[in-house]
């Protein structure tokens, strides 16, 4: 009996713990940070603990003030990611997405970022919203 328990534990365990995205969905999730309804498909983010804990977000002006409030900042492992302005507006990570930054975006808090999947789109993008490029890194500087 106890040898089948120990393995079932585990399952159980490892189960729980999704480091998955969730597709954000419009008019239903709220933002962690701002408690706003998500009501724009092209912007938002996601922070994905290496527990599993999902933090959703409407804009990256507030993934990023989240980042470094108190209850987050000593978080060590986690992955963001974030809505891809252009195409189907999936997660895309952060870490190798491209940002533009413009005030002609107007996202829901004004952070006025966008981020998308390749430099193409983003180049696209920018002769119609004129802005700054960025990088994850050069973001959460």
């Amino acid at each position: 009996m106890a040898r089948s328990i120990l393995p079932l534990s585990f399952i159980l365990l490892f189960s729980s713990c999704n480091t998955q995205v969730k597709p954000i969905i419009v008019g239903k999730d709220h933002c962690d940070y701002c408690k706003m309804p998500y009501n724009d498909n092209r912007f938002g983010a996601e922070i994905i603990t290496s527990k599993g804990k999902i933090y959703k977000f409407d804009d990256a002006h507030c993934v990023l003030s989240f980042m470094r409030e108190p209850v987050f900042k000593n978080e060590k492992s986690y992955t963001v990611y974030f809505v891809d302005f252009s195409g189907s507006h999936s997660l895309i990570p952060a870490k190798t997405s491209f940002f533009l930054k413009s005030d002609v975006l107007r996202s829901p808090m004004n952070g006025d970022i966008a981020a998308f999947n390749n430099e193409d789109s983003l180049q696209l993008m920018k002769g119609k919203y004129q802005g700054t490029e960025y990088r994850w890194d050069q973001l959460i500087q």
